[in-house]
């Protein structure tokens, strides 16, 4: 049976209509809060159950298909169901409406951040309350990825070890060679899956191979910045892009990779900067790599914000459509899926330890109650009340305010 999901233009369902995919995908911007899983359970009730557009399986099937591939993995799945839905019109419509209004949001909170910098007693309180509740929210993210990524205890120990890697290792890269000593400790020393179930769907054609391998080749912009042109518009949308095609697990293991890259190698961004943009990232609905977004706009205005945002969404959506339609034979690489069990256990130590290093960040010697008090409170309000972002945040910075400085 022939994989209609590869064909180039593809049949509409009723009611169908790239306008009206816009729309829907910016409503999902701009109310779906909590993560890309939250992202994905809004998507399916409206795209499965209220429009019809896609079958419950497919929409799975697309969940499947990019947790196995880098970059932010909601927004991903919507492009590609754009695309099937209505070629790349449609690909582009759902990209631009999932994007877009967290993009307007984030350009609006650079400016607030902006306007901080003549009040330094306010920027002060910003930083350093904004840090322990985003501790919190990636140790959340790491333990609730722990359940499933570290079932076993070799698989928690590996974790644990690549916690203790991120922060031990000085280079700025350490977040892509704790990735790959990952993928090589479970190669090496677990045992492989079971082979999986002959696949069922054609073999790629080389126009499908090219559209992965195109966009994937910017990943070198990631391992070797040194190859990134002058021109800033250009460097910040390749040097996003390169980030975006080696990231694996989620768009919080950018956190170190993006410190990593704008702070300590390009200069981009100080760590009061990129710790701003991680918060206003948070403070946004729907995708949570925004802070490219932030960065571009820090470094260029709101064209280095449009550079930076395409290039961290869209290469990875390109390669989704490209690999959409042989997912089983990605499953069925057994090299491949024998190193990404320890990929992902690496993710998770990733995650842990970027909340480490975001808590470090404190002035922990010049204060250390204040920073035990707002520790404290952010562990209650993430942790146990499980509040949202836009909670937690916000009350940090207060109580950051309110304690003597």
């Amino acid at each position: 049976m022939p994989d209609t999901r590869q064909a180039s233009v593809p049949a509409a369902p009723p009611g169908y209509s790239a306008p009206r995919l816009f729309a829907d995908c910016a409503v999902l911007g701009l109310t779906a809060w909590g993560g890309f899983m939250a992202l994905l359970a809004q998507a399916q009730q409206r795209f499965v159950q209220r429009r019809g557009w896609i079958a419950e399986k497919d929409f799975l099937d697309l969940i499947a298909l990019v947790a196995m591939l880098p970059g932010p993995q909601a927004v991903n799945a919507l492009a590609v169901m754009g695309h099937r839905l209505g070629g790349w019109l449609g690909f582009a419509a759902a990209l631009a409406g999932i994007v877009l209004p967290s993009f307007v949001i984030l350009v609006a909170l650079w400016a607030g951040y902006a306007l901080l910098a003549g009040h330094p007693a306010l920027l002060r309180a910003f930083i350093v309350g904004v840090l322990p509740p985003l501790a919190m929210i990636l140790l959340q993210t790491a333990w609730n990825q722990s359940k499933k990524a570290t079932p076993a205890p070799r698989d928690k120990a590996l974790a644990a070890a690549a916690a203790v890697a991120l922060l031990a290792l000085p280079f700025w890269s350490a977040s892509i060679l704790v990735l790959a000593a990952g993928g090589l400790a479970s190669r090496l020393f677990w045992p492989a899956p079971p082979p999986a179930p002959a696949p069922s769907s054609p073999p790629m054609a080389p126009s499908r191979i090219l559209l992965c391998l195109a966009p994937a080749a910017l990943a070198v912009f990631q391992l070797v910045p040194s190859l990134l042109p002058q021109d800033t518009i250009a460097r910040l949308a390749l040097a996003f892009g390169g980030i975006a095609t080696t990231l694996f697990g989620g768009a919080l293991v950018m956190v170190p990779l993006l410190e990593g890259l704008i702070v300590d190698r390009l200069g981009w961004l100080d760590h009061a900067g990129f710790t701003a943009g991680l918060a206003a990232s948070q403070l946004t609905p729907g995708p949570i790599v925004g802070i490219a977004t932030f960065t571009g706009m820090q470094i260029a205005g709101l064209a280095g914000a449009l550079a930076a945002t395409i290039g961290v969404y869209t290469p990875t959506a390109v390669i989704a459509v490209g690999v959409d339609g042989a997912a089983d034979r990605l499953r069925g690489q057994r090299g491949f899926q024998h190193a990404m069990i320890g990929v992902r256990c690496a993710v998770v130590g990733l995650i842990a330890g970027a909340a480490a290093m975001l808590w470090w960040k404190l002035p922990l010697a010049a204060q250390p109650l204040a920073c035990a008090l707002l520790t404290a409170a952010a562990a209650l309000l993430v942790l146990r009340w499980r509040q949202p972002p836009y909670v937690s945040i916000p009350v940090g910075v207060a109580l950051a305010a309110l304690l003597p400085g």
